[in-house]
């Protein structure tokens, strides 16, 4: 399921959308200028889309995406590390509260200076007067990772609501008539009459092409940009889902940390453990798949 969340194709469909918006801007001016040029001869035009509004979209979802770009590794370094840290505490705290003399002693009586985490440049200034201090710790780390990961869910947020909101009015626009002359919708009078195509479709509109080739292209590429709507959204959805399972499994771990007190005997201690490593394990691989995904960026 992870694997299918996180898959390349979400990220390279992420881009193509982007790009798309990014090269639109100038064939909104050629269409402003055909439009117009219909409007002086006289015909009555339906609304044209709203060149202002696809411009704004672009710089936002363009800035949206370099925030990705930089919050991808980012996060990728940051959940490592304090998985890391977190991996190798719960590893010494397993072998010391599953020593069977000590099965009834309280964990309180266990000395935090002998954990390596400590020893760690990351550390610094953190409490660390008993195993509790250092328990809460490593619970805040985990909670500064889920603030992290929910960051980057916002981003995949913004540009969201640009694909659903004013992406797929742009494109169900393109369908409809150019004027109330005819039936001929806005794309195939903009490839036919005026000689204009949309960006990263490989098509060049100053070319020798029949009508009919034209109407041909018109046709394929408005249903590209159908099933470009279409594969973004999913891939939003699907990071977003991801995202979902990356807080909820960091939000297990932290309740099974929280669970530790003083005068919890160790016996217990060591039953409660696989509840939080169970969790860590999963988010383990989440965190190495976004690591080899910030080859991307």
């Amino acid at each position: 399921m992870l694997d299918y969340l996180l898959a390349e194709k979400n990220f390279a469909t992420l881009k193509q959308y982007v790009d798309f918006l990014n090269g639109l801007p100038k064939t909104l001016d050629e269409i402003n200028g055909f439009s117009d040029s219909i409007a002086r001869a006289g015909y009555i035009l339906l609304p044209r889309p709203n060149a202002q509004a696809l411009i704004q979209v672009a710089r936002a979802n363009a800035q949206s995406w370099r925030e990705i770009g930089v919050a991808v590794p980012s996060l990728g370094r940051l959940s490592a590390q304090v998985l890391s840290d977190t991996g190798g505490f719960l590893q010494e705290f397993q072998a010391i509260v599953s020593v069977t003399q000590n099965r009834r002693l309280p964990i309180s009586v266990i000395d935090p200076r002998q954990f390596t985490v400590l020893k760690s440049v990351g550390w610094g200034n953190a409490p660390c007067n008993d195993i509790i201090d250092v328990l809460h710790e490593l619970y805040a780390r985990l909670e500064r990772c889920q603030e992290a990961v929910s960051a980057f869910k916002s981003h995949l947020t913004n540009l969201a609501g640009a694909i659903h909101g004013i992406f797929v009015r742009f494109i169900e626009s393109l369908t409809l008539p150019l004027s109330t002359d005819g039936p001929m919708s806005k794309i195939e009078a903009y490839y036919t009459l005026g000689r204009i195509g949309l960006p990263d479709m490989g098509y060049d509109p100053g070319q020798s092409h029949s009508e009919a080739q034209r109407l041909a292209f018109a046709r394929a590429h408005i249903s590209r940009l159908f099933e470009l709507h279409r594969r973004t959204s999913v891939a939003v959805s699907n990071l977003g889902d991801f995202c979902y399972r990356w807080v909820y499994m960091l939000d297990e771990a932290k309740r099974a940390l929280a669970t530790h007190h003083a005068h919890q005997t160790m016996s217990r201690a060591k039953a409660s453990l696989p509840l939080v490593t169970g969790s860590l394990e999963e988010v383990s691989n989440m965190s190495e798949q976004l690591v080899r995904m910030a080859r991307m960026f």
